[in-house]
């Protein structure tokens, strides 16, 4: 039979016209385009034979061991359960017999995506999808049939969500709690800083401001009654005394001065500022006090 079928299949070709030649030529660029590599490689050997004219048998020949050198290929390692290589096996190819039993060979297939069926009597088919690369020669492929095959297939419905613990679902609970904290922002605490600098700095202006009274009233009591400048007592206390006055009076009048305008600016920064989800920046008012002289001193970070 197999001889009956290549003597017809010589007989046609050798009964080729020219036409049919180049037509054959034409098809087969047609359908190499579209992917179709078995297809056109039917259509070049049929112009690569003797009977057509040899500007065209040459062309197709070029063309089909092109053809050939970029037409995939797999060959498919069929093993049953046991592991036992299977030969009798029909191969199908998008639903296409594609061969019906396994020698060893590479099939040749065309490029693309494609879904592979290998079927064996008294068995379920197993079906495989598989993306075969242009030029992709010789791939291997092991396909495991029977029982060797089904654990594969029922693993991923064994698989069950175990039921919460007492653990997770109190974690699970808590989660929502775990928000930023919220946070007076920054130009609200150091609006609040520089209010209370400023407290802090009135308070001075208010405590030298006594201060400077009480040594002015010493100083007028030691000459009295014409003051300092008339003084006919203890004269170096008298001037002792006006000098501290001086110096204190002076102190409360920055105090009074700076504080207010902290006060105000402070207050300022507090009611135009917004709340933030930061953490609030950390800050330290340290007072300084010396002889005859005090401050404040502000240190943290931002």
């Amino acid at each position: 039979m197999a001889m009956a079928l290549w003597l017809v299949s010589t007989s046609s070709m050798a009964d080729l016209t020219k036409d049919q030649c180049v037509d054959a030529n034409a098809k087969a660029q047609d359908l190499r385009r579209d992917g179709k590599l078995t297809a056109a490689g039917e259509q070049l050997r049929q112009c690569a034979s003797p009977a057509c004219p040899a500007m065209v048998r040459d062309d197709c020949s070029r063309r089909l061991d092109e053809l050939e050198r970029a037409q995939p290929s797999i060959v498919f390692d069929v093993k049953d359960g046991a592991g036992a290589d299977v030969i009798a096996v029909k191969i199908r190819m998008d639903g296409q017999p594609l061969a019906d039993h396994l020698d060893g060979k590479p099939l040749k297939v065309d490029p693309g995506a494609h879904t592979f069926s290998f079927e064996v009597a008294g068995q379920a088919a197993v079906t495989k999808q598989l993306l075969v690369n242009e030029g992709e020669t010789g791939r291997q492929e092991r396909i495991v049939l029977g029982s060797g095959a089904t654990p594969m297939v029922a693993a991923p419905t064994s698989s069950v969500t175990p039921p919460p613990t007492e653990t997770s679902t109190a974690s699970s609970s808590s989660a929502p709690h775990e928000t930023p904290a919220s946070g007076p922002g920054t130009q609200r605490v150091l609006g609040l800083t520089l209010g209370g600098v400023g407290v802090v700095g009135v308070g001075l202006g208010v405590a030298f401001g006594l201060m400077a009274s009480s040594a002015w009233s010493s100083a007028k009591s030691a000459c009295l009654p014409g003051g300092p400048s008339m003084c006919s007592g203890n004269v170096s206390a008298a001037n002792a005394d006006h000098s501290t006055a001086v110096t204190d009076g002076t102190i409360a009048t920055v105090g009074f001065i700076a504080g207010g305008l902290l006060v105000a600016t402070g207050a300022i920064l507090f009611f135009t500022g917004h709340h933030e989800t930061s953490p609030a920046p950390s800050l330290a008012l340290t007072p300084i006090v010396g002889p005859r002289q005090a401050g404040i001193g502000l240190s943290g970070g931002f």
